[in-house]
């Protein structure tokens, strides 16, 4: 029997708490509970034998509290969800307390008030430059009227979050309850809050954790709303107030492997990149080793739990607008949680080990990986690229020894390169926090060679493993650009050369530049002609 309640409870090194939690609560058999753990240091299979009536999922990799929520969402039943977090203590008739009120006020979506903690204001950059500088000595922010729902205990109608498209994975935790708050108050939701005497611990699963990790975490999910919501001039004030407690600019590692994003604007090439992929992307929630992020603008908000239902274990990730291949990229490197970073497009089909041989090249030394790229004839596209002085990339396609061997055929080798392809690389995260990310104003073109640079000139290596192949089907996505390829070709490569060339090399080089952009204007004006 179908349960008007569910209740989902996110659990993270807390067991104490939940099992206090769930003898409470499994007094009413009136809520369906679904408990998610992710990755927690000791096992909670005592749950099954102790509540058989919980539905347990135990998470390998800890993917973030949205995506653990949004898993839950896909198992629920009910019409109505509730959050809880562990450490918050709360009676069975407080809740039917909590609905009573919710319903009575017609309200889609409410939470309570603590006992111990104040109201968080709904984050401006007003608001965070007070609590975070020292005005807050002269002005609180109790003075900002719109609050946050207090995630840790929220009650909220399941069709109504479900058509704004869940819990924004790209938080991994904090301020995932603002955001959430702010889309409810776009879409013209009723929300309120209901005064209940429950407690609240407050960050239990966090007390034991390096003041620095939490900071980084904090400050990174802050940058996150900021670079979601804010204007370039909120942005700017979020910055300097994030640099004054960390200099993280992506997540510190969780696990030992490779965070893949797939930036995808086609339904259609999503739906292939699965179906030529099903043997790499486990269908188990429960996988570890690699973690899937799908950066989207293709899918609305309506339609993306149909895809989460589908591929339990992958981050989905919608998008309103497309801002271009670096900008997308970025958003799934900001969630990534490995030791490594990287993306393949939707048009790339990989080899069961490809992403396990691409590793046998990581070191300390090391800031991005290729594999072989072929094509779907099964030709080699690009081992690697070549960059010119005049400002030209060429893809490698042969590499020989002075004995004319080719190293293709040498799979345990490893070539450094001056470039690589974006198609499908892997970075090495801690080389991106000192280097820097995709430079955005690039848009979709030329951002890796830029990246690439970036990371030779800042002591590290881009290299080929030439044991890992993948194929790459062929610009699914790039040759719908048109006139704008023949455009992003000439304006970024000024972009690269003024970022990248030294003033001696710029001037040493002109000629040569000047003819090689005269041919990009010549190409970009044939392409005119021709439309």
């Amino acid at each position: 029997m179908k349960k008007t309640v569910s209740i989902i409870i996110v659990h993270w090194n807390t067991p104490k708490s939940l099992k206090s939690q769930l003898k409470i609560l499994s007094q009413s058999k009136n809520f369906q509970i679904i408990v998610i753990d992710n990755a927690s240091k000791e096992s909670i299979g005592w749950v099954k034998k102790d509540f058989p009536s919980v539905e347990l999922i135990v998470n390998k990799l800890n993917r973030g509290y949205a995506f653990a929520c949004n898993q839950g969402v896909i198992k629920s039943e009910g019409r109505l969800l509730l959050f809880f977090n562990p450490d918050v203590e709360i009676e069975p008739d407080q809740l039917n307390e909590m609905i009573e009120y919710a319903e009575e006020n017609h309200l889609d979506a409410c939470s309570v008030k603590t006992t111990n903690s104040y109201q968080k204001p709904l984050p401006s950059w007003l608001s965070l430059l007070i609590e975070f500088t020292p005005m807050n000595r002269f002005i609180g922010v109790n003075i900002f009227s719109i609050k946050t729902l207090f995630g840790g205990c929220l009650l909220i109608k399941s069709e109504v979050l479900k058509s704004i498209g869940g819990w924004d994975e790209r938080f991994f935790l904090w301020f995932e309850d603002s955001d959430l708050t702010l889309r409810l108050l776009k879409n013209n939701y009723k929300i309120g809050w209901i005064n209940l005497a429950i407690k609240h611990s407050g960050g239990e699963s966090f007390k034991k954790l390096d003041q620095q990790f939490k900071r980084d975490v904090f400050f990174h999910s802050m940058d996150v709303y900021a670079k979601k919501h804010f204007s370039f001039f909120g942005n700017i004030i979020v910055s300097l107030i994030k640099r004054k407690y960390t200099q993280r600019k992506l997540l510190p590692s969780l696990f030992d492997g490779i965070s893949i994003t797939v930036p995808n604007t086609k339904v259609e090439l999503l739906s292939n990149f699965f179906e030529n992929n099903k043997q790499v992307v486990s269908k188990s929630p429960y996988t570890s080793g690699v973690q899937w992020v799908v950066v989207t603008s293709s899918i609305v908000n309506s339609d993306i739990w149909d895809w989460r239902s589908r591929y339990p274990e992958v981050s989905f990730i919608p998008i309103e607008k497309n801002n271009g291949f670096a900008s997308t990229v970025n958003i799934g490197f900001r969630v990534s949680t490995g030791k490594w970073v990287g993306t393949v497009n939707d048009d790339i089909i990989l080899s069961r080990n490809s992403l396990n041989d691409i590793l046998i090249c990581t070191n300390q030394s090391v800031g991005s990986i290729n594999p072989i790229i072929l094509n779907r004839e099964g030709s080699v596209e690009s081992i690697g690229v070549k960059v010119l002085s005049k400002g030209k990339a060429e893809p490698i396609k042969v590499v020989k020894t002075e004995d004319d061997r080719i190293l293709v055929n040498q799979p345990n080798r490893c070539l450094i390169v001056d470039a690589t392809n974006a198609a499908a690389v892997v970075y090495f995260k801690e080389a991106l926090n000192k280097i820097g990310l995709f430079d955005e104003k690039f848009g979709s073109y030329l951002e890796d060679i830029d990246l690439s640079i970036r990371l030779k000139r800042g002591g590290y290596k881009n290299v080929v493993s030439l044991k890992s192949k993948v194929i790459h089907i062929g610009q699914s996505s790039s040759k719908d650009l048109g006139l704008k390829k023949q455009f992003y070709d000439f304006r970024n490569w000024i972009y690269v050369i003024f970022k990248n060339w030294s003033l001696a090399d710029i001037v040493f080089n002109f000629p040569s530049i000047f003819i090689e952009r005269l041919r990009n204007i010549s190409g970009l004006i044939k392409k005119c002609i021709s439309l």
